[in-house]
């Protein structure tokens, strides 16, 4: 009788012990390169499901029996740096005196919106910013070239790269002295770097739109299905859906890692100047693409943001995708994912940067 009494609690040891084994699987494939182990690649992107399951694992153990609370507590041990990353905690701090603004958007070509440049809400944010540095991606190039006389006004320095309709641009308060591309293989996507002369000091700013998912209307219909029909994978052929959607999502992820590699790269050859990496990198706080490019740079979200700071906000794929890192000389102050404006299918993400100089 005592046995019987003793199953249901068994049983939710056993279902805690899965979540978090899950988790922290989910966390560490952060550290395989995905050209090597592709369908491993977006298990990260399931870490904030299963941290929260151990959240209410935790809540539960400790109303019902507070010994066992030690397992989810371990498990959150052990993921604290990825918790971290994904959820960041930060005391709110003032910006000091010769701080400059970064702002990084991609702008879904300004919105694809049929209106004079004056009437863009897109163009209208980015005028009213009050940054002093804009990394745009995916840009349109004809609405940039209607409205090049604002932007000049306001960012004397400009550079826009890749002749097409949807491309990359840099606009500046500071004098841009050159720029480069970081070559890596790549139909459509780009990295660029701009050297950036700001009072005596010069930084290298690295303007990223790393690979994209490029999945149609309807895999992301099928990705909504697949999450509110998970507990029922017969509906909808869900199980079909979740691996046709999965074999996208991995061979894209490969072709990001290798980008992520070549990134890395130049950063860690450049470790002796200033450096400051933004955009729409297409790879959340749990990815390879992530892990590498902090192994030589701090997030700036991470460092001095607040809260899951989802920048990616269409078809139900909630995460964060555009990021700001800097060189461990630099120090950022408020890093934000502005979620006043909807026009796009990310939001703008920025913070304060100064040069340190301790």
């Amino acid at each position: 009788m005592k046995l019987l009494k003793k199953i249901p609690m068994i049983i939710f040891i056993a279902i805690n012990l899965l979540t978090i084994v899950a988790m922290i699987f989910c966390a560490y494939t952060s550290y395989l390169p995905p050209q090597r182990f592709p369908h491993l690649s977006y298990f990260g992107l399931m870490f904030p499901f299963f941290l929260g399951a151990n959240v209410v694992f935790l809540f539960f153990w400790l109303v019902f029996k507070w010994k066992v609370v030690i397992l989810p507590a371990i498990g959150l041990l052990l993921c604290a740096s990825s918790i971290r990353a994904y959820f960041p905690l930060n005391i709110p701090s003032s910006t000091p005196e010769g701080c400059i603004k970064v702002l990084s958007y991609n702008v879904m070509a300004f919105g694809n919106k049929n209106v004079h440049w004056n009437e863009n809400p897109i163009l209208n944010y980015l005028f009213d910013s009050q940054a002093d540095i804009i990394c745009l991606q995916e840009g349109k190039k004809t609405t940039v070239d209607d409205a090049l006389d604002k932007l000049t006004e306001l960012y004397p320095y400009h550079s826009m790269e890749i002749s097409t309709d949807n491309y990359i641009a840099c606009f500046s308060k500071y004098p841009i002295l050159s720029t480069i591309q970081i070559n890596y293989p790549t139909e459509t996507n780009c990295s660029f770097v701009y050297t950036v002369a700001v009072g005596e000091d010069t930084i290298l700013l690295i303007n990223n739109h790393l690979e994209s998912y490029k999945l149609s209307a309807e895999d992301k219909a099928d990705y909504k299905s697949i999450i509110k029909n998970y507990s029922h994978p017969e509906e909808n052929n869900s199980e079909t859906k979740y691996l046709t959607l999965t074999e996208k999502i991995s061979h894209r992820d490969s072709i990001r890692g290798i980008q992520a590699d070549y990134v890395a790269d130049f950063v860690e050859s450049h470790q002796d100047s200033h450096i400051i990496l933004c955009g729409d990198l297409n790879s959340s706080p749990i990815s390879y693409p992530h892990h590498r490019l902090t192994q030589y740079l701090n997030d700036a979200y991470t460092h001095s943001g607040n809260g899951p700071g989802t920048s990616y906000n269409r078809s139900g794929m909630y995460f964060r995708l555009d990021h700001i890192m800097v060189s461990p000389d630099l120090e950022c102050y408020q890093a934000k994912v502005d979620k006043s404006i909807k026009e796009s299918d990310h939001y703008p993400i920025y913070c304060y940067v100064k040069i340190s100089r301790k």
